[in-house]
């Protein structure tokens, strides 16, 4: 049963504790904590959880309530990171041990945040005996702090807010300013050697909200976790005011169990139950930074751990200065649709297995391909990968590039033995299908999809997905996993956006002077739209291509030279380019008066 109170929390019922209760002597929860096998983590996370679900449960006195509170910050802290690893940085839908943990590390901060309500309850109803100022400042403060983790370890796992989350912190930084105790510097709950203000965490939360994690791939939902310590230092909480709101003004209604929302978006009129966070000076930091970006940072894919990447930082500039509009209208609609996941996936449904086959035997002709040891067809190429029983490591190429080779566990679908990517573990072809999934609506410019079930492929935020014509099988339209969202009873629910009708499976080789024989790279040929004024383009993988590159385009038995002479886009999983041709088209006749040098290649080293 859920009690009412004062300030609105919905809080368990309560019982006397029983007589010699460990959880009545801070002391006593001291030693117990001391005393847990922090090396078996399963055990550990059992014995916690078990432990503050049974104190949130009990009547206790709010001194001791408090102090044991604090007891639980660290224990709580040292599972959360160590749960961590099992639903970060992979493909979804989660399996279904998998998404229990998740569950499990955000009900321990629920619980955390719980045991704080309680203590602030009672100490402004008065049940608390003495009135105590600074522990009631303390309270809330560590209440905001981990009910933004619920928010944050809801995000990473692309779960909806829980209910009422929103609610209370409005209401807790309210009450704060209404007291103004807002602004007092308190050690903080996550680092205690440094302090924050109950303002400053509010606006992490807001702003946090505001960058939109749902639209990210989980590293950068990391990073930008990571940053709000700084960056909500360059924006401004105010009241409402006369003057005319900015496309960097967002709205919090302190009343409202809802998040943040861009000024444009709201329809009433603000006041003094409104706040709103100005991102004027944010945006201008985060472009200062992308401009200081080099070229070659500025193709990264993924965020270091303190350098995000020129995706992430476009992104972030976009949803922090920019008035949300809807390009186009949505239809609902309800049908099935069929899609293949990933670049390997819709090129080899779109390769003829006639095409696949010739090219095979002719990379079995090709005695300078070194990629695969002859003497072990599983061998990789040793100068490029390093393989060891924990992980697969690319020698020369720094954190930013992991994302595009490293799995973090090497059971997942995608990778082979010892982790291994499957595009690069030898000669055998891996079989790919694709996947029905039922529209929830549609526009020009994509669907809202969702899948329920087990028949589910795995997917992240930013991944190529393959649209099947309902005529032709081996024809596929083209589009991006923008958002994800995954609902329990629902399923998985994913914002695609569609930028091209159809495509052609390409083979892509590198033309590069230091690597005159590169592996070919499966890629999709984009064709020209004329009425969108779009040039044709070209998906590859994010390795190892950059602007300027000169390549070779294969597509069944023609081959043409090109150049990629622009990047759109790139995320974890794939690059977006511009290219030019620098070869004729098939058939066309050559100008003997056009000629380059590049035709005399062949007779420089004779001379």
């Amino acid at each position: 049963m859920e009690i009412q109170n004062t300030l609105g929390f919905k809080l368990p019922e309560r019982t006397a504790a029983p007589a010699g209760s460990m959880l009545s002597n801070p002391k006593a929860v001291s030693n117990w904590v001391g005393s847990l096998p922090m090396a078996n983590v399963g055990e550990t996370s059992r014995q916690v959880f078990k432990t503050i679900v049974e104190f949130n449960r009990l009547d206790l006195p709010s001194t001791n309530r408090i102090k044991v509170a604090e007891l639980f910050r660290h224990p709580i802290s040292y599972i959360s990171a160590n749960l961590h690893k099992y639903y970060y940085d992979v493909p979804f839908p989660l399996t279904a041990k998998n998404r229990k943990i998740a569950v499990l590390n955000r009900e321990l901060y629920t619980e955390l945040a719980l045991a704080y309500k309680i203590f602030i309850e009672n100490m402004i109803a008065g049940s608390a005996g003495k009135f105590d100022r600074k522990l009631l400042i303390i309270a809330i403060h560590r209440v905001i702090r981990f009910l933004s983790m619920v928010l944050y370890q809801s995000a990473i796992v692309y779960d909806p807010i829980p209910p009422t989350v929103w609610k209370e912190i409005h209401l807790l930084y309210a009450y704060a300013e209404q007291n103004r105790i807002h602004t007092l510097p308190i050690k903080d709950g996550k680092d205690d050697k440094a302090v924050s203000t109950i303002e400053g965490l509010y606006k992490q939360v807001l702003l946090f909200s505001i960058c939109a994690p749902y639209r990210m791939r989980q590293r950068e939902i990391e990073f930008m976790h990571r940053s709000l310590d700084e960056w909500a230092e360059q924006t401004e909480l105010d009241i409402p005011a006369e003057t005319a709101l900015t496309p960097y003004h967002f709205v919090a209604r302190l009343t409202a169990d809802a998040p943040p929302k861009h000024s444009s978006l709201e329809t009433q009129t603000l006041s003094q139950r409104y706040r709103t966070l100005n991102t004027q000076s944010l945006v201008q930091s985060l472009k200062a930074t992308f401009d200081d970006l080099s070229a070659e940072q500025r193709g990264g894919n993924s965020p270091s751990r303190k350098q995000p990447s020129a995706h992430l930082l476009r992104q972030l500039i976009q949803v922090l200065s920019t008035e949300p509009k809807r390009e186009f209208v949505r239809t609902k609609l309800n049908f099935e649709l069929k899609v293949a996941v990933g670049i390997t996936a819709t090129h080899t449904l779109l390769t003829p297995e006639e095409t696949e086959e010739e090219f095979d035997t002719e990379q079995q002709d090709d005695n300078q391909l070194n990629w695969v040891d002859q003497k072990d067809g599983n061998a990789l190429n040793q100068s490029l990968y390093s393989v060891s029983e924990q992980k697969l490591t690319l020698d020369g190429f720094d954190e930013t590039v992991q994302e595009t080779i490293v799995a973090s566990s090497f059971d997942e679908p995608g990778f082979g033995h010892m982790g291994v990517p499957t595009w690069a573990a030898g000669q055998s072809e891996q079989q790919f299908e694709t996947f029905a999934c039922k529209t929830v609506n549609e526009s020009a410019g994509g669907y809202c999809i969702h899948w329920q079930g087990l028949n589910a492929p795995k997917i992240k935020i930013g991944e190529i997905i393959g649209i099947q014509s309902a005529t032709q099988t081996n024809q596929f339209g083209i589009g991006i996993s923008r958002w994800m969202k995954y609902t329990p009873g629902q399923g998985l629910q994913l914002g695609m956006q569609m930028i091209s009708p159809n495509a052609s499976a390409v083979l892509i080789d590198r033309i590069s002077s230091d690597n005159p024989s590169s592996i070919p790279q499966k890629g999709l040929l984009l064709p020209e739209m004329k009425s969108s004024q779009r040039p044709a383009s070209l998906i590859l993988p994010t390795l190892p291509f950059k602007v300027d590159d000169g390549v070779v385009i294969r597509s069944g038995s023609s081959k043409r030279k090109a150049k990629l002479t622009r990047l759109l886009e790139t995320t974890g999983a794939f690059s977006h380019f511009q290219f030019s041709y620098l070869s004729p088209e098939p058939g066309e006749e050559k100008n003997p008066e056009d000629a380059h040098d590049s035709d005399f290649d062949s007779i420089w080293s004779t001379l």
